[in-house]
């Protein structure tokens, strides 16, 4: 996916002819890191803490802004009681339109929980057809509807067990599986019309929901043909496992 989505950058960029700049010196990328550790520090902190086990991603997100409080008031200086309270309402702003997503992607959820939804459309799909491709591919198509529509970690949590069952039954890798099943709802959250990743770019940007839909459209279709050789060659998902357990 990252390979994916550089080389989309790249091919935009030359046929856009952005702006090049000068290659830094050793000397230059030095000062860059000096001026920008404590910043990095902060990445680093919220990664290795979260894979770490330290403390959740939610735990992570307010060490975060108590950290960037702290280094932006005490080390860069830049930060007054005038920006905090821009800053501040910014992000209200910008989490009050996500959590009216989050709270009708919850509703979905709790439709399609009392409707026994999944578990039709499970039995459906094992009663149309035995063949592994097809049941990946409808998948699929069921896992980016659902993730353009609902919240990530509830969609995992409703779909997943029931829909392992149905891949296992026509002998896909619970490993392999569980790649695709988590790559089409990173790609549910850009789709539009309601991916909640293209709400927050919109507010970060100032622009509207269909911009942005446009502008990501090129990175959204190579997401696509990242999933379709995910799904058709286990090896991508199963090679670095396969390297540990072996």
């Amino acid at each position: 996916m990252g390979v994916g989505l550089l080389i989309t950058a790249y091919v935009i960029s030359r046929k856009r002819n952005y702006p090049k700049h000068a290659r830094s010196t050793l000397k230059q990328v030095t000062l860059g890191f000096v001026d920008t550790f404590w910043s990095l520090l902060m990445t680093f902190i919220i990664l290795y803490g979260i894979i770490g086990g330290l403390f959740t991603p939610t735990e992570a997100s307010i060490i975060a802004v108590v950290y960037a409080l702290i280094i932006g008031k005490f080390v860069y200086k830049k930060l007054n009681f005038k920006n905090i309270q821009v800053v501040f309402l910014d992000s209200i702003k910008t989490s009050a339109s996500l959590m009216v997503l989050v709270g009708f992607a919850n509703l979905f959820g709790y439709i399609l929980i009392t409707e026994q939804i999944p578990q039709s459309i499970s039995s459906e799909i094992l009663g149309f057809t035995d063949n592994k491709y097809v049941v990946l591919l409808l998948i699929n198509l069921l896992l980016i509807v659902v993730g353009t529509f609902m919240e990530t970690v509830a969609a995992l949590l409703i779909l997943f067990p029931i829909l392992l069952k149905v891949a296992l039954a026509v002998d896909v890798d619970p490993v392999h599986f569980a790649v695709i099943a988590v790559l089409n709802l990173i790609i549910g959250l850009t789709t539009p019309p309601v991916g909640v990743c293209l709400f927050v770019a919109s507010s970060i940007g100032k622009i509207s929901i269909g911009e942005v839909s446009k502008a990501g459209l090129p990175f959204l279709l190579v997401s696509f043909v990242v999933l379709i050789l995910v799904t058709l060659f286990p090896w991508f998902s199963l090679a670095l496992p396969n390297m540990f357990i072996d």
